[in-house]
């Protein structure tokens, strides 16, 4: 999908939501923010780590409103971005917008929605397969369908299907769509269990011609409702990729939720998962996130982040982050935040490298800001 059709089927999408609007309820939200960040290794190099400074602006505008069986969303935001080194962090204008239609039926809803961002690689590739050597751009856009209904009161399915386009400018990361299509049967057989069936099937099509790859998926999950104060989801299964990528082996992963009390919550999520990779196929990644947060008064709080990565791409890699963060309600309209992010990578024949990044964060966010 190239992006003047990408434009176009977002353009048409706007124009199917912009009627029912009209007749509707609407809202209108605006949010902002303007962050200061120093990076003790933006590259994550070995043997010569270099620091900089960044000032980041990045306002956001969302329209959401609902007609009858119709809601529908759209959002546009920009993030602008400044270092003290352009030849480490280049300076950044990076859009991004989505719509969205859902409609409500007697027995479920079916909707469709198309998204665009402009990202940097060295925070997308980062989080998918660790590498950071080109500070260069990630331009991804999709179109994605969905339907789901009730069978009975136990049983329900749902069905989806998207199409992505995915480009890079600068440094040699590979041009790529994917098809996918998923279905999804579940049944409640009570309040506290709900078993699922999982299918998925994906095509990698290469901008470069180096050959498709096709990624097949079948999971086996339950979710359970242990107590009031924790939840669980449970699944595996088996996946199989043949093509420019091949492989095949099991695929699954747990996640936990748990409230300690009205002020603090916990949450652990750890599997194995495969996705399309710019590095050339499907990527298969082993993975360990956990979050916890706590209120410290009625205007505060703060929490920590921490997350595993190893991918196995062209050359395996292991990355790990941890942040440590605490934000403060200024006013109704006010925030601010405070973060210490730790990050480290090793493998793909580049070495252990690791790096600090200090931010401070001022952020301005009222819903419907017409009626201010």
């Amino acid at each position: 999908m190239s992006a003047a059709l990408a434009t176009r089927a977002l353009a048409a999408l706007a124009l199917l939501l912009s009627g029912p609007a009209q007749a509707g309820r609407y809202q209108h939200d605006l949010s902002a923010s303007l962050s200061a960040e120093y990076d003790s290794n933006p590259a994550l190099s070995a043997m010569l780590p270099k620091a900089i400074w960044r000032v980041v602006a990045a306002p956001a505008y969302r329209l959401s409103g609902v007609s009858g069986a119709n809601q529908w969303n759209a959002q546009f935001g920009l993030r602008l971005e400044r270092s003290t080194d352009v030849a480490l962090s280049a300076d950044r204008q990076d859009p991004n917008g989505s719509l969205a239609w859902t409609r409500q039926t007697r027995t479920g809803q079916f909707g469709i929605s198309g998204k665009y961002e402009e990202a940097s690689t060295r925070v997308t590739e980062f989080q998918d397969t660790g590498l950071v050597s080109a500070d260069g751009s990630r331009i991804a856009q999709s179109l994605t369908a969905n339907w789901s209904t009730e069978w009975d009161e136990r049983t329900s399915l749902s069905l989806n299907g998207s199409y992505a386009d995915t480009a890079y400018r600068g440094g040699t990361l590979t041009d790529y769509a994917n098809l996918s299509l998923g279905a999804t049967v579940s049944q409640a057989w009570s309040e506290r269990s709900q078993p699922y069936l999982q299918f998925s099937a994906s095509r990698y099509l290469p901008a470069s011609g180096l050959g498709s790859s096709d990624s097949l998926s079948a999971l086996a999950g339950i979710k359970l409702t242990l107590s009031e104060r924790l939840n669980l989801d449970l699944r595996g299964g088996m996946s199989d990729t043949s093509g420019q990528t091949d492989n095949s082996g099991w695929q699954g992963g747990l996640t936990l939720d748990y409230v300690a009390d009205p002020r603090s919550g916990f949450r652990l999520d750890l599997g194995r998962s495969s996705s399309a990779s710019g590095l050339g196929g499907f990527a298969e990644t082993d993975q360990i996130s956990g979050s916890w947060h706590r209120a410290l008064t009625e205007t505060s709080n703060a929490g920590i982040d921490l997350s595993w990565r190893k991918s196995q791409a062209t050359l395996s890699t292991t990355t790990r982050q941890v942040t440590l963060w605490a934000n403060r309600e200024l006013t109704p309209a006010w925030s601010l935040r405070v973060s210490y992010l730790y990050k480290a990578r090793e493998g793909a024949g580049q070495g252990e490298a690791d790096g600090h990044v200090l931010a401070l964060v001022l952020s301005y966010a009222h819903p419907d800001f017409f009626n201010l």
